[in-house]
């Protein structure tokens, strides 16, 4: 499922060209359900801070615990700083775009080992034409500042997050 917003500017523009282009690449190279979603927002209630997504309809999806996707997931994360590039109208910021996949056998199944390299570099591969990609975190730290006790990073659940530069937006 592919969640995008109506007439984007700014940021979310430039996100969601990645998004769309990202979604369309990984439902040909993966067989399974993927869902993409553009930039999430930062909730903190009471103390848990969990990334939502709006999808339409003044509805948000908490995006850390969805266990109805059998595959993937992504989303944004736009860093709360932008550098404003002096006498333009211009910005450059990092964002982070966070994966999720869920059940690493229905994403690689015809991989017996532990697929997570394979996958990581072969969505690095794709964002090369839009981002500069600058680090790459897995696991827990990946969701570093995220509210994570309900969740148990052991085979077949995985994530990792990559921080890139978009710049001149």
């Amino acid at each position: 499922m592919l969640y995008t917003k109506l007439n984007p500017v700014g940021i979310d523009l430039q996100i969601q060209r990645a998004q769309i282009y990202l979604h369309d690449k990984l439902e040909i190279a993966f067989n399974c359900e993927i869902s993409a979603y553009g930039r999430a927002y930062k909730d903190n209630n009471n103390g848990s801070i969990k990334p939502l997504a709006y999808i339409g309809d003044g509805e948000y999806k908490e995006l850390l615990t969805n266990d109805k996707i059998n595959g993937l997931h992504y989303f944004f994360i736009e860093n709360d700083e932008a550098t404003v590039l002096s006498r333009t109208c211009m910005s450059d910021n990092e964002v982070d775009i966070i994966f999720i996949v869920d059940d690493l056998s229905k994403v690689k199944g015809s991989i017996t080992h532990y697929a997570d390299e394979e996958i990581k570099e072969e969505i690095k591969s794709y964002l090369r034409g839009f981002f500069e990609v600058i680090s790459v975190t897995k696991g827990e730290e990946a969701l570093n500042g995220f509210d994570i006790s309900q969740l148990q990073f052991i085979y077949p659940y995985f994530v990792f997050k990559l921080k890139v530069l978009i710049k001149e937006y």
